[in-house]
C-alpha cells in the first residue's frame, strides 16, 4: 500500500496535546496499537471531518476524527471482502472517496473500484479491467494520478518488457482508455520509465534508449503520448550525455511536458550537471532542450570544501519532484542519499555465521535548481542535512515538502533517533532560503515520518508518528 509517497492513517490519542511552536500550532492525537495492522492511509478531510483508511488484515475501516483530530465515528466497510485482496489507492475526491482494489481469485485477477460518501457509505463500484487468469505472472499493480487527483493511470509491472496501463476517470466513474505498450529495452522493477498524467487523462511514457557510456551518441529519449485514446512517439537525441536522474510532470496551464534531470558525461553514477526539456502539446511550438553544467563554485557548497576543475561529478543524487511554475519554467529538488549494506557480500537479509546484515541508510544534503522557461538555470541553492539510520528503510529520513504560492517548506528530522529536533528550509521563488527550528519530540514519545506526510491545504499539514509500535497524527497549522 505504500507509493511513490504514502498516504497516512489512523491515530488516536496521547491526551490529546497542543502545543504552541513559533508561529505554527500543532495538535497531537493519542497513540494506537499498530502491531498487528498490515497497512493504513490517510484519505484526507472530506466536509468537516478527517477520515483514515485502515488495514487491519481481518477487515477493513474508516476512521473519522473532527477538527481537533478528537475520534468522531469509525465504520467497517462490510462490502469488501477480505480475501485475496490488494488495495492499490486511496484517493479523496472533492466529496467522495474511492478505493481501487485488485481481487485475486483462483489465479483470476481483476481491478476494481468502490466509491464510498464522506461518511463511509457505498455509492457506487464497477469493475475497471479483467486481467483474466494469470495463475504464474499475477498482475503487479501501481499507479499514477493527475494534478487535480480526477484521473488515475493504474500499470501492471509483472513484465519488464512492456507495461499495461489502464486510464480512469474517478468522478464520472468511466475508463478513458486502456492500453499494452511493448519496451525496447527491459527496465528495473524498482524503476520503471517515467509517466505522467494530465487532468484529461491525457498519458506521457518516458523511456531512455542506448543511456550508457558505449552507446552515448545514440542516446535518445522516447515519448510515448496516449491522447483521446490514439498513440503517439516523439523521439528527442541526447547525444554525448548520459541521463543520471530525472523526474517530469505536466504543466495543464501551459499544456506542455517538461522533463528535468541530473546529465552525466560518462558515469551515470556521478551528475556532472542539469538539463531541462519542455514539449508543447498540441501545438507547433519548438521543443526547449538545455544542459547546464555545474559550476565549481555551486559544487564548493555542495560539499563545503574548496573545489577546482573537478570532473568526479557528484554522487548519489536523484532527483525527488519537479515543480511546475507558471511562466512555464520549473524547480527541480534533488535529494542525495544511499545505501551501505555490511555483515556479508551476499543478499539483503541473509544470514551469515550468526550475525544478520545491517542496512545503513544516508540521507543527505538536497539542492533545489529554478529553471527559467528558456531551460536555463536561474538560480541554484543547496539545503544542508545528514540523516543516519539503521535497517528502516529510511521511513524517518528525508523530508516533507509543503508548498505554497509564494514559498516552499522543507521538513526534515534534524537527527533519525528516538528524541531529536526537527527543522524546516523556507524557500522564496528567488532561491534564497531560511532555515527554521519547527519542533522538539524530546518527551513527547513522537518520531516523525515526515516523508510521508499530507498537506491538506495551505495552511495545514498531516505527519504520522510511529514510536515503539504505536501509531499517532500530528496535525500542524500556520
Amino acid at each position: 500500500m505504500r507509493k511513490l509517497f504514502l498516504f497516512l492513517c489512523f491515530f488516536t490519542f496521547w491526551g490529546l496535546a497542543t502545543v504552541r511552536i513559533s508561529a505554527q500550532t500543532m495538535l497531537v492525537s493519542e497513540a494506537i496499537s499498530i502491531r498487528n495492522d498490515f497497512g493504513y492511509e490517510l484519505i484526507g478531510r472530506l466536509r468537516d471531518r478527517i477520515l483514515v483508511f485502515r488495514d487491519k488484515y481481518n477487515d477493513f475501516e474508516i476512521q473519522a476524527y473532527d477538527a481537533q483530530m478528537k475520534p468522531s465515528w469509525s465504520r467497517n466497510l462490510e462490502d469488501l471482502d477480505t480475501r485475496g485482496i490488494q488495495v492499490v489507492a486511496v484517493l479523496a475526491g472533492k466529496n467522495d472517496f474511492s478505493v481501487i482494489h485488485k481481487v485475486r481469485r483462483h489465479g483470476y485477477s481483476a481491478l476494481r473500484i468502490h466509491k464510498y460518501d464522506p461518511g463511509a457509505n457505498l455509492i457506487d463500484s464497477m469493475m475497471i479491467k479483467d486481467f483474466g487468469e494469470r495463475m504464474f505472472n499475477p498482475p503487479v499493480l501501481n499507479y499514477i494520478h493527475s494534478e487535480d487527483r480526477n484521473c488515475i493511470a493504474v500499470y501492471n509491472t509483472s513484465d519488464r518488457s512492456k507495461i499495461e496501463v489502464t486510464c480512469f476517470q474517478l468522478d464520472k466513474m468511466q475508463v478513458l482508455w486502456d492500453k499494452t505498450f511493448e519496451l525496447k529495452q527491459e527496465y528495473d522493477e524498482y524503476s520503471p520509465p517515467a509517466m505522467v498524467l494530465s487532468n484529461k487523462g491525457d498519458f506521457f511514457l518516458i523511456a531512455e534508449e542506448n543511456n550508457r557510456n558505449r552507446k552515448i551518441e545514440d542516446h535518445m529519449m522516447n515519448i510515448l503520448q496516449v491522447q483521446n485514446g490514439v498513440d503517439r512517439l516523439a523521439q528527442v537525441p541526447l547525444p554525448n550525455f548520459l541521463t543520471a536522474s530525472a523526474e517530469c510532470g505536466f504543466d495543464n496551464k501551459n499544456n506542455q511536458l517538461v522533463v528535468a534531470g541530473l546529465y552525466s558525461d560518462k558515469n551515470k553514477e556521478k551528475a556532472n550537471g542539469a538539463f531541462f526539456l519542455r514539449l508543447a502539446v498540441g501545438s507547433s511550438s519548438p521543443q526547449v532542450l538545455h544542459y547546464e553544467p555545474f559550476d565549481d563554485k555551486f559544487v564548493s557548497i555542495l560539499r563545503q570544501k574548496d573545489v577546482a576543475d573537478d570532473g568526479k561529478g557528484i554522487a548519489d543524487s536523484e532527483v525527488k519532484q519537479v515543480i511546475l511554475r507558471q511562466d512555464g519554467g520549473a524547480v527541480m529538488i534533488v535529494e542525495r542519499s544511499h545505501q551501505l549494506q555490511r555483515g556479508a557480500s551476499s543478499g539483503r537479509g541473509f544470514w551469515r555465521d550468526g550475525m544478520r546484515l545491517v542496512i545503513d541508510y544516508y540521507y543527505d544534503d538536497v539542492f533545489v535548481l529554478g529553471f527559467q522557461p528558456d531551460g536555463k538555470p536561474q538560480w541554484k541553492t543547496v539545503l544542508h542535512k545528514k540523516q543516519y539510520s539503521q535497517d528502516d528503510e529510511g521511513t524517518f529520513s528525508s523530508f516533507f515538502l509543503f508548498m505554497n504560492s509564494d514559498k516552499l517548506r522543507f521538513l526534515f528530522n534534524d537527527e533519525i533517533k528516538y528524541e531529536n529536533t526537527c527543522s524546516e528550509y523556507v524557500l522564496n521563488p528567488l532561491g534564497e532560503f531560511d532555515r527554521n527550528s519547527l519542533l522538539t519530540t524530546v518527551n513527547q514519545s513522537l518520531r516523525l515520518r515526515f516523508r510521508d506526510a499530507l498537506q491538506l491545504n495551505s495552511g495545514e499539514c498531516l505527519i504520522p508518528s510511529e514510536f515503539r509500535n504505536k501509531l499517532r497524527l500530528v496535525l500542524l497549522r500556520w
